[in-house]
C-alpha cells in the first residue's frame, strides 16, 4: 500500500497574515493593551488550512471579534478601490479572494516598510499571466493598532466619509491624497453630511446662528449642543447602543473639512471659553443642505400634516391609519422585532389596539349611581386628546438635552406634557380647551421598558408587581412597549428568558405587547397612536367622574392618579393577591380568581382544614380564570397548598 498524501496550503490567506503581522507588530512596538488579542489571532489565522475571502469569514477563529472583522473588509475594500487596469484589476481580485490554488508566490527583491504586505512583499501571477507587482501599487499606510479598537460600523456616515492620513486612517504612497469610505461621494468627491444626520445639525444650527445673532455667531459647545438636537435624529449627548459616538462626534469630521472652526477665548489666566463658528465654505454648504432638505418632509409632517411620502415613516403611518378588522393574534411570532420602521407597528394595525366599543360611542346617559354635580361632560370640539408622559421616563425635565424630551421634540404638533404619574408610562387625556381642570383619561395606558430595565425589573421582583398595578389602574387596554437595547447584549438575563417574560405577558396577563427598535421608532409610535386617538374622540361625547370607570364613564385623571398611588393603604385582599404572584406559574387573573372565592389567607386556610391532602391540592385546579375561562390548573392549586396548608409540609 502507498502512503496517504495530502497536500496543504503553505499559506491559505497570505494578505490576511501579513497585515495582522504588521498590526500585532505596531502594537507590540507601542505596548499595546490588543497584543494579546492579535497575537492570538494571527496565530489562529495561521494554522486555519482554508481560505478566507473576507474578514467576516474570520469570524469563526479564536481572536477576531467584529470590530478587526470590519477592519480587515475595509483594508479589502480600500484595496478594491485602486485604479488598475482591466488585466491588472481581474487579477487583483482573484489575489483579494485569497483562495486560488493556482496562486504562485513570487518574492520581489524589495518592499517597503509600510507597504501593505508588512515586511514581506511579493507578486502573484495567476493562470500564467503576468504577475502583479504589489510595490509598485499605491502603498497604504496603515495606522497603529491602538486606534482599531473603533468599529467603522458604528461610525456616522459623515464620520467616515473621509479617513485622515497619519495615525488615524489611510494614505496613499505619497501621503497626499486621502481615501473616501465606500459609497460616499463617488460622484463629485464632494462631503456633504446625511439628512439630520450629526454633521448636518450642528451646520445647520451654526448658519441659523448666524442669521439670527451676527454679531454673535459663535457658539459654545453646550449651546451648539442644545440648538443642534433638534435638528438631529440621533442624540448629540448620549452614545449609540453598542457604540463609542454620538451624534456629537461628527464635529470632528467638520474640524478637519474646514467647515468649522475652533476658537479658544481666555476668560482668565487659567480659564479657556471654547465656540465654534462656521468657516466661509462651511456656510455654503449649510445653505445647501438647508436648500436641499426642504423637498424632505418631516416625520411630523408625515403624521400630523398627512404629508405625502415614500419613506418608511409613510408606510408606517398608512399601516397605522389602514382601517381593518383582524383580532390581534396572540403569537410570540408576532412579538419577534422586526428591523423595518414599518414593521415596528405590528401587522395588526394601532386602529385594533383601540377598542372598537370605546365609552366614547355612548351618547350621554345617566347615571343612578353618580351624582350630576360630579360628573364632567365634553362635547365635541371642546377638548384636546393629550398625551401624558411620567416624567421619571425623561431622567428629570432639567436635564438639558435629555434623549427622551430631544425625541419628543422633534414633534412640534405632537400634544403632549410631563407629569408625575403614579403608574404607568404614558396615558392620555381628554382636557377642556377652556377649563384646564376638566380631564377625563381615556382608557389605554403604556408600560416601557427598554430590555436592560426589563431584565433588572424581572430580578428586583418590580415587574410582577407593576403588571398587578396596571391591571388595577381602571383602564381597559394595558399595552407593554419593549425597546430593544442595540442587539440586546449584557442586558442582565439571557434573552430567551427576557423572550419568555414578554410571550407569558401577552399570552398570560392579555396585555398588548410591542417591540420597537429603539428609543426613536418608540417615540414615533406614541405620535401615531396619538394622532389615532385624536381621530377616534374628537368627535366624540365624553363624560366622566371622580370615581371607578362604569359603563360610558370615565374617571378624572386627579382620581386615576391618586387611586394609583403606591402608598394609598392595601386591603388585606390586595396583599394577598400580590403574595400570590410571588408563586412560580401565578398571573394576575389566576390571582384574582382566586381571591374572589377566598378573599383572604384565612377563608383559604380553613378551607384547606376541612379536606384531606389530596382533596387540598386539587382543591383551586378546578377556578376558572380570565377571558377565556381556563382552569387554574393542578400545578398551581398544589403549589398554594404546600405553601398555606400544614398538611402540605408533611
Amino acid at each position: 500500500m502507498t502512503d496517504k498524501v495530502t497536500c496543504k496550503r503553505l499559506r491559505p490567506n497570505p494578505i490576511f497574515e501579513d497585515w495582522l503581522a504588521k498590526m500585532y507588530e505596531d502594537a507590540r512596538l507601542t505596548n499595546s493593551r490588543l497584543v494579546d488579542k492579535l497575537k492570538e489571532a494571527l496565530d489562529s489565522l495561521m494554522k486555519y488550512p482554508l481560505p478566507l475571502k473576507s474578514g467576516a469569514e474570520c469570524i469563526i477563529l479564536k481572536g477576531f471579534d467584529k470590530k478587526l472583522c470590519t477592519y480587515l473588509d475595509k483594508l479589502l475594500n480600500d484595496l478594491n478601490n485602486h485604479k488598475l487596469s482591466e488585466k491588472d484589476q481581474s487579477s487583483c481580485e482573484e489575489v483579494i479572494s485569497n483562495g486560488s490554488e493556482n496562486s504562485v508566490l513570487k518574492t520581489p527583491p524589495s518592499s517597503s516598510k509600510n507597504q501593505i504586505t508588512g515586511k514581506q512583499g511579493y507578486s502573484l501571477s495567476l493562470d500564467g499571466r503576468p504577475g502583479v507587482d504589489l510595490d509598485k501599487l499605491p502603498q497604504l499606510a496603515m495606522h497603529p493598532v491602538t486606534e482599531c479598537h473603533v468599529s467603522l460600523q458604528h461610525m456616522d456616515i459623515d464620520q467616515i466619509q473621509y479617513i485622515n492620513p497619519g495615525p488615524s486612517g489611510l494614505t496613499n504612497g505619497t501621503g497626499q491624497g486621502k481615501v473616501k469610505a465606500k459609497g460616499v461621494g463617488k460622484k463629485s468627491g464632494k462631503y456633504k453630511p446625511a439628512h439630520r444626520s450629526g454633521g448636518y445639525a450642528i451646520l445647520v444650527a451654526l448658519l441659523e446662528q448666524s442669521l439670527e445673532n451676527p454679531d454673535k455667531s459663535a457658539l459654545s459647545k453646550e449651546e451648539l449642543i442644545e440648538k443642534a438636537q433638534k435638528h438631529s435624529e440621533e442624540s448629540m449627548v448620549r452614545p449609540k447602543n453598542d457604540s463609542f459616538y454620538t451624534a456629537w462626534s461628527s464635529i470632528v469630521t467638520l474640524q478637519k473639512m474646514n467647515l468649522v472652526t475652533k476658537i479658544n477665548k481666555k476668560k482668565s489666566k487659567s480659564t479657556v471659553k471654547v465656540e465654534y463658528k462656521l468657516t466661509e465654505e462651511g456656510k455654503r454648504l449649510a445653505l445647501e443642505i438647508i436648500e436641499d432638505a426642504e423637498n424632505i418632509p418631516t416625520v411630523n409632517d408625515i403624521i400630523f400634516k398627512d404629508v405625502p411620502s415614500s419613506s418608511t415613516a409613510s408606510e408606517a403611518q398608512d399601516a397605522v391609519m389602514a382601517q381593518d378588522n383582524e383580532v390581534p393574534s396572540t403569537s410570540v411570532a408576532n412579538i419577534i422585532p422586526s428591523t423595518s420602521v414599518a414593521n415596528v407597528i405590528p401587522s395588526t394595525s394601532v386602529t385594533n389596539v383601540i377598542p372598537s366599543t370605546s365609552v366614547a360611542d355612548i351618547m350621554p346617559s345617566t347615571s343612578g349611581n353618580i351624582s350630576s354635580k360630579n360628573v364632567i361632560e365634553l362635547a365635541p370640539g371642546t377638548f384636546d386628546i393629550i398625551m401624558l408622559i411620567d416624567k421619571n421616563e425623561t431622567g428629570g425635565l432639567r436635564k438639558k438635552n435629555d434623549p427622551t424630551v430631544a425625541q419628543f421634540n422633534k414633534y412640534p404638533d405632537l400634544k403632549h406634557e410631563y407629569r408625575s404619574l403614579k403608574v404607568g408610562d404614558f396615558v392620555w387625556i381628554a382636557k377642556h380647551k377652556v377649563n384646564h381642570d376638566q380631564e377625563l383619561v381615556l382608557p389605554i395606558i403604556v408600560e416601557r421598558k427598554r430590555m436592560d430595565d426589563l431584565a433588572a425589573s424581572i430580578k428586583d421582583g418590580r415587574f410582577h408587581e407593576q403588571k398587578f398595578r396596571l391591571h388595577k389602574c381602571g383602564l381597559g387596554m394595558v399595552m407593554y412597549m419593549v425597546e430593544n437595547y442595540g442587539k440586546n447584549k449584557h442586558v442582565g438575563l439571557p434573552l430567551q428568558h427576557l423572550m419568555q417574560a414578554i410571550a407569558n405577558t401577552r399570552v398570560q396577563d392579555g396585555f398588548q405587547v410591542y417591540i420597537t427598535d429603539s428609543l426613536t421608532y418608540s417615540v414615533r409610535f406614541l405620535a401615531i397612536m396619538t394622532k389615532r386617538l385624536t381621530i377616534k374622540y374628537k368627535d366624540k361625547y365624553l363624560r366622566g367622574s371622580d370615581s371607578e370607570p362604569q359603563g360610558s364613564m370615565m374617571m378624572t385623571f386627579d382620581y386615576f392618579n391618586k387611586s394609583s398611588a403606591k402608598s394609598k393603604p392595601l386591603t388585606v385582599t390586595d396583599t394577598f393577591i400580590k403574595l400570590l404572584l410571588q408563586l412560580k406559574g401565578m398571573s394576575v387573573d389566576k390571582a384574582l380568581a382566586i381571591t374572589e372565592k377566598y378573599p383572604t389567607p384565612r377563608s383559604l386556610i380553613n378551607a384547606y382544614v376541612k379536606c384531606d391532602r389530596r382533596e387540598g391540592e386539587t382543591l383551586l385546579a378546578n377556578l376558572k380564570y380570565g377571558e377565556l375561562h381556563r382552569n387554574v390548573g393542578p400545578a398551581t392549586s398544589k403549589s398554594i397548598y404546600q405553601l398555606f396548608s400544614s398538611g402540605g409540609a408533611e
